[in-house]
């Protein structure tokens, strides 16, 4: 179990690391205690944490959530958006939050949204053992140029897809929401039986 002061003070580092700041104002301390004291710290002693990404829009909102619940079977699950604001940027909570979940599973229907960016920057080597993604297939289409990912979120899913890191779920164009959740839960189950081999 982690101690919570030593993880303040990882976190702190971090936050000024990511912030390009020297120091925190007395309020930018409270606010990433209280962050810790909220969902940050369920997760950090969960034992096995799944920090969940993907796009917030309507529709693909509540998708997430049932990917984010049904992990929450397995461990503790969450969004970014399940922990407190207590940083002034967005993607230095985004780094905070990836550095401490054990996995990291992108749910990924087109690249409409900062998860793009976020994609971009788990590419990097020292994520790739944390990170899974649960990748929309558009079967109806015969070209998977056709499909709504540009050309650097591609090579990113084809990479993970090499590492045997990306689980693939029908959404044909024409899918109605249901089709798509019964698709999408489908295919979390085999990505947690994944998980659970490795």
């Amino acid at each position: 179990m982690p101690d919570k002061r030593v993880e303040m003070g990882s976190i702190v580092d971090e936050t000024k690391r990511y912030s390009a700041k020297d120091t925190l104002s007395r309020e930018q301390y409270r606010r990433i205690n209280r962050a810790l004291d909220s969902d940050l710290e369920t997760f950090l002693l969960s034992g096995r944490s799944f920090f969940v990404l993907g796009s917030y829009g309507e529709n693909e909102r509540e998708r997430l959530t049932a990917v984010k619940n049904r992990l929450d079977r397995e461990g503790h699950a969450f969004l970014m958006d399940d922990v407190p604001e207590a940083w002034e940027f967005w993607t230095t909570k985004f780094k905070v939050l990836a550095n401490r979940a054990d996995h990291i599973v992108g749910v990924y229907e087109h690249t409409d949204g900062g998860h793009e960016w976020e994609a971009g920057y788990l590419d990097h080597e020292a994520y790739r053992d944390k990170i899974r993604v649960l990748k929309r297939d558009y079967v109806d289409l015969d070209d998977p140029t056709d499909e709504p990912f540009d050309g650097m979120f591609s090579h990113f899913v084809r990479l993970l897809n090499r590492l045997d890191r990306v689980v693939f779920w029908e959404g044909p164009t024409d899918a109605t929401d249901d089709e798509l959740a019964d698709s999408l839960l489908d295919a979390t189950e085999a990505l947690v039986e994944d998980i659970d081999r490795r």
